[in-house]
């Protein structure tokens, strides 16, 4: 008798290339058979990162670095790098929203985050700040066509904010095989917003008829779409996701 949570069970992943060997692997050790189809590709933003250099050669004026995915903080961390201003955040409280981010964080900055939500998502992590003080001024780099709920939230709360642009993300071309395969797959995962947009182009609105994602903003997204929502992994994580996806097959 096989084990294996997810045996025999076609899986579609749409993270980007650079992203999805830790989930693939974990998803395989299920028995899960996994159809790489990256539905994003990260690359630099449209402005050529003049906004980004801006506050990097000024980032005496911010208290806090707010971080809500890893490739924000590849980014900004590369992007840093190159202008030779990473000693310059010593200074800085960093915030992060989640434990996949917060390892990124560890890994590319040499320091644990000052802040993570209890919950994993841009709403939490704004609620969690501290009330700011007079002269506060967050940082926060993101995707140039990535949510502002983050920001929004902070301003409301009182927070000086500067958002810009770290990258951006592009749909990359599939093959035709590959489409198939992605279209006639029993489940598809999806963990960002970005991922469920295009995947959608990709396969002209066709997707695997069983849906699960990283969290409630993705799945908001996927409503919007017009697809129902399967699962919802209860972590930000590749093992929520794994989770989420063995507990809905265990179900059916």
């Amino acid at each position: 008798m096989n084990n294996k949570s997810l045996c025999g069970k076609s899986v579609v992943v749409t993270r980007a290339s650079h992203q999805s060997a830790d989930l693939i692997q974990a998803l395989t050790e299920e028995g899960a058979e996994v159809i790489a189809a990256p539905a994003i590709a990260i690359v630099p933003p449209l402005d050529g990162g003049q906004p980004l250099d801006d506050a990097l050669i000024r980032l005496e004026r911010f208290s806090w670095l707010a971080f809500t995915s890893t490739n924000s903080v590849a980014a900004l961390m590369a992007r840093g790098a190159r202008r030779g201003v990473l000693k310059r955040f010593s200074h800085l409280k960093i915030a992060a929203v989640g434990p996949a981010t917060a390892a990124k964080v560890a890994s590319e900055m040499g320091r644990e985050p000052d802040l993570i939500p209890t919950h994993y998502d841009s709403a939490s992590l704004a609620d969690a700040f501290p009330r700011p003080k007079p002269g506060d001024r967050v940082l926060v780099p993101r995707a140039s066509d990535g949510l502002t709920d983050l920001s929004d939230r902070l301003r409301a709360r009182g927070w000086h904010v500067d958002c810009v642009a770290a990258y951006r993300t592009v749909c990359p071309s599939l093959s035709d095989d590959l489409v198939s395969q992605a279209i006639s797959a029993e489940i598809v995962i999806f963990a960002s917003p970005s991922a469920v947009k295009g995947h959608l182009e990709q396969t002209d609105g066709k997707s695997a008829s069983t849906v699960v994602v990283i969290g409630e903003t993705t799945a908001e997204e996927c409503r919007l779409s017009g697809i129902e929502v399967a699962a919802i992994a209860e972590e930000r994580s590749v093992g929520g996701l794994v989770q989420a996806v063995s507990s809905m097959v265990d179900q059916r």
